[in-house]
């Protein structure tokens, strides 16, 4: 692809899926994975790719912070409900921030009860909305639909909450 779609944020890359997924479509990632080994695969796996990783975490993003990049896509996906909700509030203003003028931030949303070996919180879009009506973010409708798991664990299902700059 000739064209540059942007720059994108992959926040929680594990072993660069997303990543991978955006690249192919003609963006720049940076893709932030906190896991030594999750953050090799990636790097492996992606290495013929315009992706940088960085290794660093929610909710402070301090090295992320550190580049001074603005980006036109921030993904937050599968992480949401590992963070404390004392920490989401911090997390969400960070990650407004990360924004270009017009940026889009989405964050999945997973439902249902943990695996037993992370820890896992409640979430909700509601929340999410809250910390957005205190920042220069706008939500952007999309259907009210749960997503099914993609793993078909019948009690996790998923929500996506889009925000624009």
């Amino acid at each position: 692809m000739d064209k540059k779609a942007g720059l994108a944020l992959d926040v929680g890359a594990g072993s660069g899926r997303d990543a991978l997924a955006l690249a192919e479509r003609g963006w720049d990632v940076v893709a932030v994975e906190p896991a030594a080994e999750l953050r090799r695969l990636g790097e492996v796996a992606t290495a013929h790719r315009s992706i940088q990783w960085v290794e660093d975490a929610l909710p402070d993003l301090s090295e992320i912070r550190k580049l001074s990049y603005r980006f036109d896509l921030v993904l937050v996906s599968a992480v949401w409900m590992h963070l404390p909700p004392t920490s989401r509030e911090r997390a969400f203003r960070i990650l407004t921030e990360l924004l270009a003028p017009s940026g889009m931030l989405v964050i999945t949303l997973r439902h249902g009860p943990g695996d037993g070996e992370r820890q896992f919180y409640e979430v909700s879009k509601a929340e999410l909305d809250s910390f957005a009506r205190h920042r220069a973010v706008m939500p952007v409708p999309l259907p009210d639909r749960p997503r099914a798991d993609q793993l078909n664990r019948a009690d996790v299902w998923w929500e996506i909450a889009v925000y624009r700059a």
